[in-house]
C-alpha cells in the first residue's frame, strides 16, 4: 500500500521551502554582481578623488614637488586666462577655472565646485589686477548628496617673505 501514495504536504513543503530559498538567494545576490556597473553615490566619490589629485598633482603644479602648487600656474588658472598661454607658465592645465568640467574630465550633467581655503575661508591669490579668487563652479544645492575631496597644499608666492603657505583645496560633486 506504500506504493501507492501520492505527495504528501510534507514532501511538498520541503520542495517549495527548497524553491524560494533558491529564488530569494537569486533576488539578494544577482544585483550585488551589477553594482559596479551601476551609476551611483559611488561614482561621485571616485570623480572628487581623481579630480582633486588631477588639479593637486598635475594641473596646478608647476616643475617640482607635487605637494607645491605653481603660483602664477594657480593665479592663471583661476583668473581666467586663457589656456593656450598656459605653456607659457609653464602650466600643465587645459581649460581654467571656469571651465572645470573641461579640465578635469567630467561630462556636464555632474555638478563641480573647487574651492581653496586657508583657515576655513576661501582665498584670493595674487595682487592687483592679476588677483583671484579660488572659488571655482556652482555652490553645492542642500537637496543633493556632494561627494568631497580635499588636499592640503602649499602655494609657493615668490613675492611672499615667508615662502609657501598651506591651503586645503577642495573639490565637490553632485
Amino acid at each position: 500500500m506504500s506504493g501507492d501514495r501520492a505527495q504528501t504536504v510534507l514532501d511538498f513543503v520541503v520542495g517549495m521551502s527548497v524553491f524560494l530559498v533558491a529564488v530569494g538567494f537569486t533576488f539578494a545576490f544577482v544585483p550585488s554582481l551589477l553594482e559596479p556597473y551601476a551609476v551611483g553615490e559611488g561614482a561621485t566619490v571616485i570623480v572628487a578623488e581623481r579630480g582633486a589629485a588631477r588639479l593637486a598633482e598635475s594641473s596646478l603644479v608647476g616643475a617640482g614637488s607635487t605637494a607645491t602648487l605653481s603660483h602664477a600656474c594657480t593665479v592663471a588658472f583661476f583668473n581666467g586666462t586663457d589656456p593656450a598661454t598656459a605653456d607659457t607658465f609653464g602650466c600643465d592645465w587645459t581649460a581654467n577655472a571656469d571651465d572645470l568640467h573641461a579640465e578635469l574630465g567630467v561630462d556636464e550633467v555632474r555638478g563641480l565646485n573647487l574651492t581653496v581655503t586657508r583657515n576655513g575661508t576661501v582665498e584670493s591669490i595674487g595682487s592687483g589686477a592679476a588677483s583671484a579668487h579660488m572659488r571655482a563652479g556652482p555652490a553645492p544645492p542642500r537637496g543633493e548628496s556632494v561627494s568631497a575631496a580635499s588636499r592640503i597644499v602649499a602655494i609657493d608666492d615668490p613675492n611672499d617673505p615667508e615662502g609657501a603657505q598651506t591651503y586645503r583645496l577642495t573639490l565637490r560633486v553632485w
